[in-house]
């Protein structure tokens, strides 16, 4: 069979809406950050976290050293944090962490304070495939506050529709 094209591929996942998420860590080897969009539950028992980064960035690197990272999910309302860790912002492309407040839990990684959900992990596998590095880790401390997640889907920021609101126009009867 051949192959799948490239551009088909990534014309079709593109589509996938996802949850956005600031991975960080903090440690010897410095203090980085990346937005991402692919980062699932690996197990629940030990919970386990996985997330895929750019082998070729320079948070792979530092995250290997470090030895602990944390997955920030980000909320409905933290389109700028997602910017500012993909490097879109220009005023906060030195220090991106300067685009909003930030605390720790365990592990000394940089928690959002006003994440969705923050995932502080220790470090316990990887493994590269091609052009990501997918690293697994186990979580050590969580937090959570409420809100909505702020998805990403075919090349823009998503958001859910309010519960209980159903638009009858949506609806072909």
């Amino acid at each position: 069979m051949p192959p799948i094209d490239k551009r088909l591929f990534t014309d079709a996942m593109r589509l996938a809406a996802t949850a956005v998420s600031v991975i960080t860590t903090d440690g010897e080897g410095g203090r980085v950050g990346a937005t991402v969009s692919s980062f699932c539950t690996a197990t629940a028992d030990p919970p386990q976290m996985l997330a895929c980064l750019y082998t070729a960035g320079t948070t792979p690197a530092v995250l290997r050293r470090n030895g602990v990272f944390c997955i920030n999910l980000l909320e409905r309302g933290q389109q700028h944090v997602a910017d500012s860790f993909a490097g879109r912002i220009a005023r906060w492309k030195d220090d991106r962490f300067a685009c909003d407040k930030w605390t720790h839990l365990a592990t000394g990684s940089p928690v959002l304070e006003k994440t969705l959900i923050a995932l502080d992990c220790r470090l316990t596998h990887e493994m590269t495939l091609s052009t990501h590095t997918v690293f697994v880790g186990e979580v050590i401390a969580l937090a959570t506050a409420g809100g909505m997640p702020l998805l990403y889907a075919d090349q823009n920021y998503q958001r859910l529709a309010e519960p209980g609101v159903v638009n009858l126009e949506d609806f072909q009867l």
